[in-house]
């Protein structure tokens, strides 16, 4: 039994019950499960050599449930993060899109943002890139994530929310008073969103719906009718309440002083 219970992925899957003995723990997984905590069984970084996507799969429970990693299991989800390369992209799309969709995927990729960059380096760009906009209070990752997290637990929302802003490392200029600027960055965000999306081999729909989004997020939706009627012809029901949502949810992770919530709310 123990053998059997050391090939399992972490301590709490690694119970079993059995009618005359009772409770077989032999890990402690049940305090684990307590302490809200995931810890690979033995050495972790032999569990990751093994199979790579059970990082992503840690990452993805503790998403999900709200569970912490173990610190000397985190240190190893880092270490070994490039074997993450020689995984099947299809693999990776499964974990990916349940762990946006957990209710602590903020918190996880603000935690493992060089594990995120090895599957999306799309990514990479954003971290700690200051927007220097009175627009904005947060670098690129950090109103990413505030995003994400201040959006429905909804796949299509949260990938766009998680991409929006891809490119604007890549398009930043600065004013004569100093202020920046990322002129053109919703398209080329929609450029590599497609990219990013097409290698983890999302289908057709995911791909088209997510990039569109990503590429009107900085659209003008004005609460008119003419506004309102060219959007529902342009995009059609579904997506401009999306649209709306992302449009909120974009700007719930702006500067507080800038707000244009109360227009948005009157736009839905």
């Amino acid at each position: 039994l123990r053998e059997d219970l050391a090939r399992r992925d972490l301590t709490v899957n690694a119970m079993a019950y059995r009618p005359d003995e009772g409770l077989q723990d032999p890990f402690g997984g049940r305090d684990d499960l307590k302490n809200g905590l995931l810890r690979a069984v033995g050495d972790p970084a032999a569990r990751f050599e093994e199979d790579a996507l059970r990082i992503l799969r840690t990452l993805r429970f503790a998403s999900r449930l709200g569970f912490r990693v173990e610190e000397t299991t985190a240190a190893a989800l880092s270490e070994k993060r490039e074997l993450l390369r020689a995984v099947a992209p299809e693999r990776i799309q499964d974990e990916l899109c349940k762990l946006l969709t957990g209710r602590d995927a903020a918190r996880v990729l603000r935690e493992k943002r060089e594990v995120f960059a090895v599957v999306l380096p799309e990514l990479a760009p954003m971290f700690d890139f200051d927007q220097q906009n009175p627009h904005h209070i947060y670098d690129v990752w950090e109103h990413t994530l505030h995003a994400v997290d201040a959006c429905e637990p909804e796949l299509l929302l949260r990938l766009t929310m998680l991409l929006h802003d891809c490119a604007k490392p890549l398009t930043f200029t600065v004013d004569f008073r100093g202020d920046g600027h990322f002129y053109g960055h919703a398209a080329l965000s929609a450029r590599l969103t497609r990219q990013a999306l097409e290698r983890l081999r999302f289908d057709n729909e995911t791909v088209f719906r997510v990039t569109r989004l990503v590429s009107l997020h900085d659209s003008d939706v004005l609460n008119t009718e003419k506004s309102l009627l060219r959007w529902l012809r342009k995009i059609g029901e579904e997506d401009l309440r999306l649209l709306l949502k992302i449009k909120m949810t974009d700007n719930l992770a702006q500067s507080p002083h800038y707000s244009r919530m109360e227009a948005l709310r009157e736009t839905q």
